[in-house]
């Protein structure tokens, strides 16, 4: 007898033991779920007091050198249509456009920041119509059937740049619609 009492009340303790395991793993797993509602939560809320990340454009202006104000500024003009002339290959000759729109609205941004504010806009623009020019030189190619992906990529970069740099000042504006022409799709 004392076998069977004993089993019963190993059956007793095997019930609650069961029981005690099955209201932990309740508890337990109630627990999860809370921490893990107050996680979602708190990151949905959070996500939405976050102001938009603005990403700043891969593409890097050369140096511009003389700039406009500068006396010696007519001769470099004068010195970039000449070599503009002697250029015979197009692809060579949209990547000078490119080049002297790249240093003129790295001029224009210069010139802005030493508040010559009109002397920057019309530099501004010179940069967006030698932009536009190479911009309408390699589409040219492209239906020429010349292979021009990669200043087309290139190209597709600066004109973001360029747009990224024109937004920065209002004043920037008739170059800014200038650039927003500008595509290949």
């Amino acid at each position: 007898m004392k076998a069977s009492g004993q089993n019963l009340s190993d059956k007793g303790s095997f019930i609650e033991s069961a029981w005690g395991n099955l209201r932990n793993a309740l508890i337990g797993c109630s627990v999860a779920m809370l921490f893990g509602l107050v996680v979602l939560f708190v990151s949905v809320y959070s996500a939405r007091a976050v102001e938009p990340v603005t990403v700043k454009v891969e593409y890097y202006l050369p140096y511009p050198g003389v700039l406009p104000d500068s006396p010696l500024y007519k001769l470099k003009a004068m010195r970039d249509r000449v070599m503009l002339l002697l250029i015979f290959d197009e692809v060579r000759r949209a990547e000078k456009e490119l080049l002297y729109a790249d240093k003129r609205v790295g001029a224009a941004l210069a010139l802005a920041e030493g508040g010559k504010m009109d002397l920057a806009v019309s530099t501004a623009t010179k940069a967006e119509k030698y932009l536009e020019r190479a911009v309408i030189r390699v589409r040219k190619l492209s239906k020429l059937g010349r292979d021009v992906k990669s200043i087309e990529m290139t190209l597709e970069k600066a004109i973001a740049k360029h747009k990224e740099i024109l937004e920065s000042k209002p004043e920037f504006n008739p170059a800014l619609k200038i650039n927003e022409t500008l595509t290949f799709k």
